[in-house]
């Protein structure tokens, strides 16, 4: 318990906001950074960029510090994850933030989150030469609903007995979720969620086309999530507020009610988890609701190897996965058996080409990867893409999902002077995303551990 009093301190504000001031406020170097391949959202142009002020511009200064030598390099926007839940506490931090700045992650999102483990962490994150975040805080559910099983009789002695000790059952009700099952329910609770700044608002939303069934079972587990009739109030309420509404579904009724509902982003596509007694048509998006999706503008998160087979590890790292891909309140193994992982890429692959061919916006995220590099290459090995729409979705379109309103996201005059080095041509060979020479964020060089060294 006394590691548990120690975490709980009081609660910063703006947990998820940073601006472009040198740390400590001191002074940025003028760099000129020369002999580089830059991105300009179609392909690569040899140019010379200054940095004044953590800013990119084509203008010399009056007075350049250090000149850096890009020796040919390809220069792309740093990426994003766009969902995660690794940025959590202080026991694990360096090593999550290690793992980010050497992978080129530069911006997270994690849509379920503890506001008191977020405040721990608070003044080691949103800085100009490290990684930047955004949380939710607790989602909304329903009594029993998920993730109320996966915190209560999982994670609660898998994950976080070992770093803030023994807890209660129940103690992470308004923490790591919160219970709405009546209207009066949003009415009562409403100023706790907004008391605690989030950066945005989680809705849970799980098979919500069996919600007779789901009323049917009472106390007895069924995997729910909000009653759909509550919905559409939340997200107007959230809405009035200035909160984006992020919503975890599942099914494609999930997705169609959460479209219909106004919610700004789908925290998955349908087909992310699939459970054994799932029918794959019930997880299929049609060509309406693609269309209605580009319509409303609506931002759709990737997550495709959320819950991708273990062995062989996601992507370029060994086998890890975070507590939170545990999915069942049995707590089985942190992915599908090889069949239903078959079932799932094909019901991915319909999906996201679907969403893709309809121009609607999506972000990469993984969900429960060491970094999004992982979702990343497996979306290129579905073959959706190509590469440079691929990579254009990775640094430009996900980053500006996180932070909508920062210049991000574009190697452009006057943009946040935030760039990474590879050795090759992503355009030509898509693993060249894996090989980062140099990195720069908001005008700082960010030094991370790598086999060869970087001069300058």
């Amino acid at each position: 318990m006394a590691a548990l009093l120690m975490m709980l301190c009081p609660i910063a504000s703006g947990q998820g906001r940073s601006g472009g001031e040198a740390a400590g406020g001191s002074l940025l170097k003028h760099y000129e950074l020369v002999n580089g391949r830059w991105f300009d959202g179609r392909e690569f142009q040899d140019a010379t960029f200054y940095t004044i002020d953590g800013r990119l511009t084509k203008t010399k200064p009056a007075v350049v510090d250090e000149r850096i030598d890009l020796k040919g390099g390809f220069v792309v926007p740093p990426f994003g994850e766009a969902h995660n839940h690794n940025v959590e506490g202080p026991w694990n931090l360096d090593a999550v933030v290690a793992r980010y700045l050497h992978d080129g992650v530069f911006y997270v999102k994690n849509p379920n989150s503890i506001r008191e483990f977020t405040a721990q962490i608070a003044p080691r994150i949103n800085r100009p030469a490290g990684i930047e975040v955004v949380f939710a805080n607790a989602g909304l559910t329903s009594s029993g609903g998920h993730p109320v099983p996966l915190y209560e009789h999982v994670l609660r002695e898998s994950r976080y007995r070992a770093v803030i000790g023994e807890v209660p059952a129940g103690w992470f009700n308004d923490r790591g979720y919160v219970v709405i099952d009546r209207e009066a329910d949003i009415q009562n609770k409403w100023s706790r969620i907004v008391a605690g700044k989030p950066d945005l608002l989680k809705i849970y939303l799980v098979h919500s086309e069996e919600i007779e069934r789901h009323r049917d079972a009472g106390g007895s587990h069924v995997r729910k999530g909000l009653d759909p009739g509550l919905v559409p109030g939340i997200v107007a309420q959230a809405h009035r507020a200035g909160l984006r509404v992020s919503a975890h579904v599942e099914t494609a009724a999930d997705f169609r009610l959460a479209l219909s509902a106004g919610v700004d982003e789908m925290a998955h596509v349908p087909g992310w988890f699939l459970e054994p007694t799932d029918q794959d048509l019930g997880m299929m998006l049609t060509e309406e609701d693609a269309r209605l999706a580009a319509k409303a503008g609506v931002i759709v998160t990737t997550t495709t190897v959320a819950m991708k087979p273990a062995e062989g590890g996601h992507g370029q790292h060994a086998p890890h996965h975070d507590a939170h891909g545990t999915h069942s309140q049995g707590g089985h193994a942190l992915s599908m058996d090889s069949t239903l992982w078959q079932r799932a890429k094909a019901v991915q692959r319909h999906n996201i080409g679907l969403l893709h061919r309809h121009a609607v916006k999506l972000a990469i995220g993984s969900d429960h990867a060491e970094t999004s590099l992982a979702e990343a290459l497996h979306l290129h090995e579905l073959g959706i893409f190509d590469n440079l729409t691929l990579l254009k979705r990775w640094c430009e379109d996900t980053p500006r999902s996180i932070f909508p309103d920062r210049k991000i996201g574009s190697l452009k005059e006057g943009f946040e002077a935030s760039l990474l080095v590879l050795r090759a041509n992503p355009l030509e060979r898509f693993e060249a995303v894996t090989k980062i020479d140099f990195r720069m964020k908001q005008g700082h060089i960010v030094a991370v551990e790598q086999g060869e060294s970087w001069t300058h």
